[in-house]
C-alpha cells in the first residue's frame, strides 16, 4: 500500500482504485462510530467521503482528488478571507443538522435538548477543496453539542500551535472571516473548547501552554 498522508493519530493509504485506507495508530480503537457518522452525514447532504468498510482500527473511504485547504492556503495567501468564508459555512452548515440519538454528547458542550452535530476538528488541514467542492474529513472526535463550542475549537486549534508570525497573522484573517460566516458566539464556547483540547494526549507542550493561556483568558 502506498502511504499518502499521516496525521497525529492516523495514517493513510492508497487502496485500489478509487478508495484510501485511514488506519489509527491505537489498534485497540475502532472507527465504527466514524463511520456511521459519515454515513449518516452524507445521507443528510453534508460534503464527506463515501464509506465503503469499517474495521477494528480500519476505515476505508473514497479517495478526494484536490488539495487541502491548508495547501492551498500556503499557495494562495491572499486568498486566506476567501478561504475563511468558505470554512464558517461549512460549520454552519453543519450545525443545522440535529444530532441523532447515537452520537456521544461533549462533556459541559450545553444544549442538551437541542444538540447538533459537532466536528471538534474542522480546520483547514481537514478540508479538501475537490472539483466537486470542499469537503470534510476525519470525523474521529464527532460529538452532539453546542455549536459555539465547536467554531470555538476551530479558533483554538489555529491559535494554539507554534507557527512562524506571518503564518499567525495570515490564519487570525482566515479565523475572523471564519467566524463571522458560522455565525456562533466564539467566546461563550471558549471555556468547553479550551477544557475539551487539553484533554488531548497528542498535544506537545508548547500548544499545552498556549491553550492554558487561552484558557485564563477566556475562563
Amino acid at each position: 500500500m502506498e502511504l499518502i498522508a499521516r496525521g497525529r493519530e492516523a495514517d493513510v493509504y492508497a487502496v485500489g482504485e478509487g478508495w484510501v485506507l485511514r488506519r489509527l495508530r491505537d489498534a485497540d480503537r475502532s472507527t465504527a462510530q466514524e463511520a456511521r457518522t459519515l454515513r449518516w452525514l452524507a445521507a443528510a447532504g453534508y460534503p464527506v467521503p463515501a464509506v465503503h468498510a469499517s474495521d477494528g482500527p480500519d476505515l476505508v473511504m473514497q479517495r478526494l482528488h484536490g488539495p487541502t485547504m491548508a495547501e492551498a492556503l500556503r499557495r494562495s495567501p491572499w486568498r486566506a478571507a476567501e478561504y475563511g468564508a468558505v470554512l464558517g459555512r461549512l460549520h454552519r452548515e453543519l450545525h443545522e443538522l440535529r444530532a441523532p440519538e447515537w452520537l456521544p454528547p461533549l462533556a459541559d458542550a450545553g444544549r442538551a435538548g437541542d444538540a447538533r452535530v459537532l466536528h471538534l476538528d474542522l480546520h483547514p488541514e481537514n478540508v479538501l477543496l475537490t472539483a466537486d467542492g470542499p469537503r470534510v474529513v476525519d470525523w474521529t472526535n464527532a460529538r452532539a453539542g453546542a455549536p459555539e463550542v465547536d467554531v470555538a475549537m476551530t479558533s483554538v486549534i489555529l491559535r494554539c500551535v507554534e507557527l512562524p508570525l506571518p503564518t499567525k497573522l495570515l490564519l487570525r484573517v482566515l479565523l475572523r472571516s471564519a467566524n463571522r460566516a458560522a455565525g456562533a458566539d466564539v467566546r461563550a464556547g471558549m471555556p468547553a473548547a479550551t477544557r475539551h483540547r487539553l484533554a488531548n494526549p497528542t498535544l506537545g507542550p508548547g500548544e499545552i501552554r498556549l491553550v492554558q493561556a487561552l484558557q485564563r483568558r477566556h475562563g
